[in-house]
């Protein structure tokens, strides 16, 4: 009986997604805040209905075991972020989740 992806879905209450460290100083935000916005504000993305996810400072989680990575910036291509990324188990880049990681060819789209 296959499992469906309810049922292979990481636990991931012991992973830390964010440890509510204020950022270092103000120019660290406005860096940061460089790395994503002309991205957002002035690139077409890659492609006619190709959406893309560029995050400054978040988690890169490959399993559930494992520290989350956290670059300074990263740029995902044809992933899309979910609807209700506000819960926690869509507040970081989880690998199962998206299907790929950042920068790699196309992937799965979430869709919730």
């Amino acid at each position: 009986m296959p499992q469906s992806a309810v049922d292979i879905t990481p636990d991931i209450k012991c992973l830390i997604t964010e440890d509510d460290a204020p950022v270092d100083n103000l120019p660290s935000e406005k860096q940061q805040r460089l790395l994503t916005e002309p991205l957002y504000s002035a690139w077409v993305g890659p492609g006619a209905g190709r959406p893309f996810l560029a995050a400054a400072n978040v988690g890169i989680c490959a399993q559930a075991r494992n520290p989350a990575i956290v670059p300074d910036m990263f740029l995902s291509l044809d992933v899309q972020v979910a609807d209700d990324w506000w819960k926690r188990e869509h507040r970081s880049y989880f690998l199962w989740e998206f299907g790929k990681p950042p920068g790699s060819g196309a992937g799965n789209r979430v869709q919730h």
